[in-house]
């Protein structure tokens, strides 16, 4: 059988999001929603830390802010099928609007809640897993498709203080 590597992508970020959802509803059903959503934030900031630094071994050898965690974010979001967004970077703050998650559709046809505090996991165990462990980038999920906003938006910022000198 022959399969495209474009298709082998396709059919794995689909298999790791129905993995995700069914880890979750299983948790749900054994342990209550509170404790499979806490148990699921925390598969979540793992994931994406061991995620990141894979990235960095593989393919981002020597990441930069803010180019090197926006590249990690665009095959985070190609192997989870996150396919309509958009990002504005101004200075230190990314902006990443999405439209279009499978995951999302998912959690909304489970009834639920939302992605909400996994996604803010999510972006900081990506930055870490990137740049080391001490490395600090405020998150926030400031509008959430789950709770009826057209997009669902995440506001990245790394303050400047904590910029190493240029030339460095």
């Amino acid at each position: 059988m022959e399969i495209s590597s474009a298709r082998l992508l396709e059919l794995a970020g689909s298999a790791l999001v129905r993995l995700d959802g069914a880890w979750f509803l299983t948790l749900s059903e054994q342990l209550g929603v509170e404790e499979a959503w806490r148990l699921d934030v925390e598969a979540w900031k793992r994931f994406s830390y061991t995620f990141a630094k894979l990235l960095r071994t593989e393919v981002i050898s020597e990441p930069t802010w803010p180019q090197g965690y926006l590249d990690a974010l665009e095959i985070f979001y190609r192997v989870m099928k996150v396919e309509g967004r958009s990002i504005a970077v101004e200075g230190e703050r990314i902006t990443v609007r999405v439209t279009d998650c499978e995951t999302q559709r998912a959690i909304a046809r489970a009834g639920v809640a939302d992605c909400g505090i996994a996604t803010v996991e999510t972006y900081l165990g990506i930055a870490r897993g990137l740049f080391g462990s001490a490395f600090d980038i405020e998150v926030r999920h400031t509008r959430n498709l789950n709770h009826g906003d057209d997009f669902c938006e995440v506001v990245i910022e790394r303050q400047e203080t904590q910029l190493p000198a240029k030339g460095r």
